[in-house]
């Protein structure tokens, strides 16, 4: 063991978790959350701008808010520790137990192809490799859900034509379960770009939102347009728009950044299964099924990180199918 973890531990004395808010312990602070991220337990600091595609930027932010707190109540747990004890004081095990944990015997992830995996393990695999080589973050506990949508493929991985203006898109949920093989918990199909009405019809001058790929953390529980349940968009993501109405991304576009633009995780209607994405996305990522839709949102609740927060933001990864069938290709 080493750093300021064990320091701590052999001082032999339990820390007031009042004093960690103090300024002069906010290297210390630093250390547990980027411990705590590795594991993949604590969300990381998550950015991007025009210029940057949004991924993780760094494990920690030196500040005790309430996704720390529950990420140490989540590791306590995963020791043994009551959960009681965190609320007012880390015990000198804590920090021992922390410097010396490696996310292969906490939390491990099976990332590579095994004989017995169905075709959803083979496809859950391939977006958690991709994840990795891109270091994006990967939530490894059981009790927590990885979002991620994969443009242009079908429901087995492969990709297909991406033809505008049709459902021809995932929507997943991946989980890590205990021993670390991954169980796909949602496997929809969905649009991750807009419509035929809002492209030639957009309603900023210029033109209408297609989400960048990358990895966000913007989304909250909520109602879209106030009346459907969904995941409502409350922190920044990155656009490209498309002013020329040609239907992809392509070097020309304008790319745009903010929180407020509505980019909402939603649903079509109550027992309709349009054949086109037409009006239902001006930009959104939206299921095709509503009550499927229903289903994603139910389970996605049960995240632990929600449980314990219900003003928590999620975190979503949009993969390009292209890239993932480059980067993984489909075993033979």
């Amino acid at each position: 063991m080493s750093g300021l973890l064990y320091e701590v531990y052999k001082q032999g004395s339990a820390i007031d978790l009042n004093s960690l808010r103090n300024p002069a312990n906010q290297n210390l602070v630093r250390e547990i959350q980027s411990k705590l991220c590795k594991l993949g337990i604590l969300d990381p600091i998550i950015k991007g701008g025009r210029k940057t595609p949004f991924k993780p930027v760094r494990p920690d932010d030196g500040i005790i808010g309430s996704e720390t707190m529950n990420s140490l109540l989540a590791f306590q747990r995963s020791q043994g520790i009551p959960e009681k004890e965190v609320e007012k004081q880390l015990i000198p095990d804590f920090f021992r137990l922390l410097a010396d944990v490696e996310n292969d015997s906490l939390y491990p992830i099976r990332f590579h192809p095994e004989k017995e995996d169905s075709h959803q393990a083979i496809f859950a695999k391939r977006i958690l490799r991709y994840m990795e080589k891109k270091k994006y973050f990967i939530a490894s506990s059981p009790d927590m859900f990885n979002i991620v949508y994969v443009e242009g493929v079908n429901a087995d991985g492969r990709p297909n034509q991406d033809v505008f203006d049709r459902w021809n898109d995932r929507r997943c949920v991946i989980r890590i379960l205990p021993g670390g093989a991954p169980e796909m918990l949602v496997n929809d199909l969905a649009t991750t770009e807009p419509g035929k009405y809002h492209t030639q019809n957009p309603s900023v001058s210029q033109g209408v939102a297609r989400i960048a790929f990358g990895q966000y953390k913007a989304w909250r529980y909520g109602f879209h347009k106030s009346i459907y349940p969904a995941l409502v968009q409350r922190g920044k993501v990155r656009l490209h728009r498309d002013m020329n109405k040609n239907f992809i991304r392509d070097p020309s576009d304008f790319i745009d950044v903010g929180k407020t633009f509505g980019i909402n995780q939603h649903s079509t209607r109550f027992n309709y299964f349009p054949s086109t994405v037409d009006e239902f996305s001006a930009g959104c990522l939206v299921g095709h099924r509503y009550n499927y839709h229903l289903s994603f949102l139910h389970i996605v609740k049960h995240d632990y990180r929600y449980v314990n927060n219900p003003q928590y933001m999620f975190i979503t990864t949009v993969i390009n199918g292209d890239k993932l069938l480059a980067e993984e290709p489909m075993l033979p």
